[in-house]
């Protein structure tokens, strides 16, 4: 029987190529599901622990013993097969193994389901808990996935796999504390983890505890020189200690060995841009485009929007122009939005009022209470002397909570360029009363000081 068993708790354990859901790194690696440790969790004999573990009377081993002659050549049949003879009065132990069948097959919600019915049948069953928490870990329900495995965990499967898998779902739901217990006891007991170790020190850099993680780091890659993550990680952590020198290095490490995406590329070009290297970091963003990954095109904008500021607006503009050639109209409303300001800023930037106004109506007309689009709008039409038009987007701005302080400071210059002291010091008063800044403050006593010259002259 144990043999018999034994073969079918080994279905589950070859999954290749588990399909997750986002999650912050460390992701799982196929290692983690190949471990021999996470093997033999599925594997052992039932009632060996009673009051963990169903008993299994004789008429459930011959119907075992079917099912295992039947998965030799025909897996859903076998499947069929146990679902005919399970019903309310058959052990849990069926139920498991038909849980565990429907896993190997990538059922994963049937799978689900049977291994539920299996622990309401025998509700300490140890075994279902763990695969049950594998599963939902698996459809992406972390926080199920979670419950199940700290409960299987509770009843005495103490091994250092399913403290990898709670600690990652834990470290995906911002659970840090937690996901670095359980990652802690996940190395005691199972040191040769990779996903143990990865997923600490993806807590200790959540956590802002850069050096203990290069600590670690450094002391990973003595054993795996090469590793991909631990060189990631490595830069991440020299950035976090400020020192972009070392990280730089660390990615262009990365860089010679041809394993830097997109997303390593685009932060060595920002930390070129913050060593004052441009040239390389023009370099580095343009590299990441060209590697066509369909990552965040904010972030390829924040990229651009670097470029920028820093005076280098032909490159920046023709970034922009990049990702759009690169990724055509395929970008959300938000992404869109987010480059069009963009290139009205260059344009503003270089002379181009007339066409950087075209784009500002164009991205008011679609979201007509889009905050910066109407201070900027306003800023526009005041330098084109504009001044109703610019009053009136100005004081629309200043309706948002989130661009009031700002639609006030800027309307308050206006009004200073029209010599309206006076409205312009009742602004400012205001916006200081939402926000007090030393700056504003300053340009407050400036124009109270206006407001008297201007008196006495009369």
């Amino acid at each position: 029987m144990k043999n018999l068993l034994h073969f079918t708790m080994l279905w589950a354990t070859c999954l290749p190529n588990l399909i997750w859901g986002k999650a912050p790194p460390p992701e799982l690696t196929q290692g983690f599901w190949n471990d021999p440790a996470f093997v033999r969790g599925f594997m052992g004999d039932y009632g060996f622990r009673s009051e963990v573990e169903p008993r299994i009377d004789k008429a459930e081993q011959f119907i075992l013993r079917e099912v295992v002659a039947k998965a030799e050549n025909q897996l859903e049949e076998a499947v069929e097969y146990l679902e005919s003879k399970i019903n309310n009065k058959t052990s849990a132990a069926l139920d498991f193994a038909l849980g565990t069948m429907f896993y190997q097959l990538g059922r994963l919600t049937r799978s689900e389901q049977t291994y539920e019915q299996a622990l309401k049948k025998f509700p300490s069953f140890l075994r279902a808990y763990k695969n049950l928490g594998f599963v939902q870990l698996s459809l992406g329900k972390l926080d199920q996935a979670s419950k199940n495995l700290a409960k299987s965990i509770s009843l005495g499967e103490a091994d250092g796999i399913s403290y990898v898998a709670l600690g990652y779902c834990h470290l995906s739901l911002d659970r840090v504390v937690s996901a670095e217990n359980a990652y802690r006891m996940a190395i005691l007991l199972h040191p040769e983890s990779i996903d143990a170790r990865n997923g600490l020190v993806n807590c200790l850099l959540t956590t802002n505890r850069f050096a203990e993680a290069l600590a670690l780091l450094d002391e990973l890659l003595q054993s795996k020189p090469n590793d991909l993550f631990c060189h990631k990680a490595r830069a991440s952590a020299l950035q976090g200690l400020r020192r972009e020198v070392d990280a730089a290095i660390a990615l262009e490490t990365l860089r010679r060995m041809n394993k830097l995406d997109a997303a390593g590329m685009l932060s060595l070009g920002d930390l070129y841009h913050n060593l004052g290297l441009h040239n390389l970091s023009l370099g580095a963003y343009q590299q990441s485009l060209a590697k066509k990954e369909k990552l965040s095109l904010t972030r390829y904008a924040r990229a651009a929007k670097v470029l920028i500021n820093r005076g280098s607006y032909g490159a920046g503009f023709k970034y922009l122009e990049d990702i759009e050639k690169t990724f055509g109209k395929g970008y959300s409303d938000a992404d869109e939005r987010e480059i069009r300001m963009l290139q009205a800023e260059v344009r503003l930037a270089t002379g181009k009022q007339k066409e950087a106004a075209d784009i500002l109506e164009g991205l008011i007309s679609k979201q007509p209470l889009d905050g910066e689009a109407l201070i900027l709008s306003a800023k526009l039409a005041m330098e084109e002397l504009d001044y109703a038009k610019a009053a009136l987007r100005f004081e629309r701005a200043a309706k948002l909570p989130d661009f009031e302080v700002h639609a006030l400071v800027e309307h308050s210059r206006m009004l200073v360029a029209t010599k309206d002291y006076q409205k312009a010091s009742d602004l400012l008063e205001r916006a200081q009363t939402l926000a007090p800044q030393p700056r504003v403050a300053r340009y407050l006593q400036a124009i109270n000081n206006l407001k008297l010259s201007a008196r006495k002259s009369l």
